[in-house]
Parts: C-alpha cells; sequence; structure tokens
C-alpha cells in the first residue's frame, strides 16, 4: 500500500537563507522533479521494507513561504529520509543541519496540511487568497512532469477544493489580505498618506502588480516600473493608469531610486539585484528623505547590506511576518468555520483513499462472474440450437447480466466499507473464498 508523505521547508520553521536555497521556480521545477523522483528510485532498494518498492509520485510546492515536496512512496521511512537528502544536497547542506528545520507529515495529517496550506491558514498574511493559485499550478506541473499519480493527484484535487470552500463559505473570502496589504501597513506607518509618495516597483510580475494595485488605492501619488523586459514593465503601468504609473527602463534603476520613497522587490532572479552601492548613492541625493524597501522575493533580490545605510528601512519576507500576525488577525469564529471546512475534505479524501484498497478486489469479484455469466448463457444458446431469435437471445442476455449485478450489490457495498488498512483480514479472506487472484492497486480517481 503506498503511503503519502510531506516534508517541507517554510517561514515558520527555516530562515531565510536556507529557504531561499531551495525556492524552485517554473522553469526549474521539471528537472528538479525528474532529480527527486531518480533518488526516490535509488534508495527503494536500500530501504530494507517489506512491502513493494511501486512507483513513488511527487508534487512540489514552491512558494516565496515554504518549499513542500509530498510524495506517494512504498513506505515512509524511504521517503522521508531520500527526500531529507535531497533537499539538504539542493540546500548545499549537510542532513543533519537541515532536519531540525524541516517538517514532515505522514498518511491523514499530510492531507489536512495541505488543505490548511490551501485555505491560506498557513500564510504568513492568515487567509490570502494567492496560495490556493500556487497549490493549483503546482499540480498542474507535475501532471504534466507525468510526476503525480492517483494519489496526489487526488490529494491536490481535495486541497483545491477545500480552498475553494473556505474562501466562499466563510467571511475569509471577503477579506482580500495579501502581503501587498502588510507593505502599505508599513509605508503608512512610515510617511502617514501616501497621495504625495512614490513607489519603485523592482519587476513587474504577480506580486507587483497587485503590490502595486494596493499602493494606488491607497492613495500613492506616482508607481515607476523596473523590469529586465520593458514591455512587461508598460503593460503593468497601462493596467495602473497612465496618471499614475510609469515603466522605467531597468538601466535608469539608480535615477528612479532617487526619486522613491518605497521600494518593492520582487523578481524571480536567482541573484541580488538591488545592491548597496546604488541605494547609498541615490540616497546622497535625497538625504532628508527616508526610504523604505520591502523585498518580497525569494532567493531575495535587496542585498542584506541595504539596512546599514542611514535613513533606509529593509524589511524582507520574514520581517513582515510579525506585522501581519499584529496587524491583520483573523477572526476566531471565522477560523473555526474554516478550519470544519478542511476536517470535512481531509475526511472525505481519506476515505477515498482507504477505499482504493478494496477496489482491485472489487473489480476482480465483477471479472470473474462476468465471465461466469458470459460462458453460462453461451452455453445455454448453444443448448437451443438457435430456437431463440435475435431479440429473445437479448433478452437472456439482459436476464443474466440483472442477476449477477444484483446478486454483486451487496458483497460490494460491503467491501467499499471494508477498505481500510484495518480490514485487511476481511479483504484476504474475500480475496481466498472466491479464488480470485487480485494485483496490487493502482488507484483510481474520487467518484469512481
Amino acid at each position: 500500500m503506498d503511503s503519502l508523505l510531506l516534508i517541507g521547508v517554510n517561514h515558520h520553521t527555516t530562515p531565510l537563507e536556507i529557504r531561499e536555497r531551495l525556492a524552485w521556480w517554473d522553469e526549474r521545477l521539471p528537472g528538479v522533479l525528474a532529480s527527486l523522483l531518480e533518488r526516490l528510485a535509488q534508495a527503494a532498494p536500500d530501504c530494507g521494507c517489506s512491502q513493494p518498492s511501486g512507483h513513488p509520485e511527487a508534487v512540489i510546492l514552491s512558494t516565496c513561504n515554504r518549499t513542500e515536496l509530498y510524495l506517494a512512496v512504498p513506505d515512509t521511512c524511504l521517503g522521508r529520509q531520500a527526500a531529507l537528502d535531497f533537499l539538504a544536497f539542493q540546500a548545499g547542506l549537510e542532513p543533519s543541519v537541515l532536519a531540525p528545520l524541516t517538517y514532515s507529515f505522514c498518511g491523514i495529517d499530510a492531507v489536512q496540511h495541505l488543505c490548511t496550506v490551501a485555505a491560506g491558514l498557513d500564510s504568513l498574511v492568515k487567509g490570502e487568497h494567492e496560495v490556493l493559485g500556487q497549490v493549483k499550478h503546482a499540480a498542474q506541473i507535475a501532471h504534466e512532469q507525468h510526476t503525480s499519480g492517483p494519489l496526489l493527484s487526488a490529494l491536490f484535487r481535495y486541497a483545491i477544493q477545500a480552498g475553494k470552500r473556505v474562501r466562499t463559505e466563510t467571511e475569509i473570502g471577503s477579506l482580500g489580505r495579501s502581503v501587498a496589504n502588510v507593505v502599505v501597513d508599513l509605508a503608512q506607518e512610515m510617511f502617514g498618506s501616501l497621495e504625495r509618495r512614490t513607489a519603485l516597483l523592482v519587476g513587474a510580475g504577480k506580486f507587483s502588480a497587485i503590490t502595486a494595485r494596493a499602493l494606488v488605492k491607497s492613495g500613492l501619488h506616482c508607481v515607476l516600473i523596473a523590469n529586465r523586459s520593458f514591455d512587461r514593465a508598460l503593460n503593468l503601468a497601462h493596467s495602473l493608469g497612465a496618471a499614475r504609473a510609469e515603466a522605467v527602463h531597468f538601466d535608469a534603476l539608480p535615477a528612479s531610486l532617487a526619486q522613491a520613497d518605497i521600494v518593492v522587490c520582487s523578481t524571480g532572479a536567482p541573484h541580488i539585484v538591488l545592491h548597496a552601492n546604488q541605494v547609498a548613492q541615490a540616497m546622497q541625493s535625497r538625504p532628508e528623505r527616508q526610504l523604505l524597501v520591502a523585498d518580497l522575493a525569494v532567493p531575495r533580490d535587496a542585498d542584506p547590506a541595504i539596512s546599514g545605510l542611514p535613513g533606509v528601512t529593509l524589511t524582507h519576507l520574514d520581517g513582515l511576518e510579525r506585522v501581519a500576525q499584529e496587524r491583520f488577525p483573523v477572526a476566531a469564529a471565522t477560523l473555526e468555520a474554516a478550519e470544519a471546512i478542511i476536517a470535512e475534505e481531509t475526511g472525505d479524501y481519506w476515505a477515498w483513499y482507504e477505499a482504493r484498497r478494496s477496489a482491485p478486489l472489487i473489480q476482480a469479484l465483477r471479472r470473474k462472474a462476468d465471465a461466469i455469466c458470459a460462458t453460462e448463457v453461451s452455453h445455454t444458446l448453444r443448448r437451443l440450437d438457435g430456437r431463440l431469435n435475435p431479440v429473445e437471445q437479448q433478452a437472456v442476455e439482459a436476464m443474466a447480466q440483472a442477476i449477477v449485478k444484483k446478486l454483486l450489490h451487496d458483497p460490494i457495498s460491503a467491501l467499499k466499507e471494508a477498505g481500510g488498512s484495518q480490514n485487511d483480514d476481511v479483504l484476504a479472506w474475500i480475496e481466498e473464498l472466491y479464488g480470485l487472484q487480485v494485483p496490487e492497486p493502482t488507484g483510481s480517481t474520487p467518484g469512481e
């Protein structure tokens, strides 16, 4: 029987300087997934477990705040060690160093965790919406790379459904919270009204757009957008309105820094793009003005040395978490309602997961019954030696199939209910009683 396993790092357990080594965006994920499955396959013979190795499944959820490996493996002792070794290798650390900074869950606990993540309840800003799209995207990439199978495909469908229900059936859907709200709050705390302030966005991706709209909504005077691709910067500027936004060339970043009161960095670059000397030079031309730099990227975009410059406040995602917890709490009643939905979806998935144990036995029982039915109908029609016309022959076949269906209804219903691991003896007894040859379960989709 396959086992579900999750191992990961996130903003609760792991410093940003470690998480950024394990941040994998779209262009890297296919290769990383392939390497992960290869490591799992290589480790399988060394596990020493009695269960067959089977074919592992893997989905990687990599966001600004977390990198989580969701696995379906024959044995969790294999999966946990192989996954930890993989993460440690990717981070350039010894497994013994990384292990205390990770967390892992098996079985139903892994299911509940993913549903909680998809609902936004494990995010830096509790209840934020962006993570649901990231969960969908992770499942899509794994599907395209053929690394997810029946267990993980179903798991992510149930988790996505949990996230959607939390947003439509509780007040979380109407809160509209995100990291962008925290940035706006910090900016207002530093400057008061933003009506005469200018923000510079370094990067023109999704998070930059969300933050820009939140700043404009708060009354910001002007948004400058610098991006490696000038066309993307232009598109974002047009979407914000020509009167409030302007695209600037990336090479003009130093001049744009001199105009800015707020700098928001959110690129997908694997290296620093905002250097301390650039900021220092800009500050020399406007020493009387403060500057807020919010680095929302993982890996980080802003040089940490910027924090030591006079008049400059640098914050990154881990620094924003404290502000988010203090200023954007979610009501206890709302959390309780969301947790009830998560528990329901977790239970529904687990019921399907357990029931799939009996699916091969049910299929084998149906095949045997259908084969017996077809053989006996064929014998009967031959004995009648053509005395039945085609309509009468069809009636005989239909009657035999109806008898089989009615006879199997109650046993199959009982088998579906006895699919859990606690009923292995019952399943084995049925297999022996009917003389069935049952293969290992290969999975099915929910509802089948």
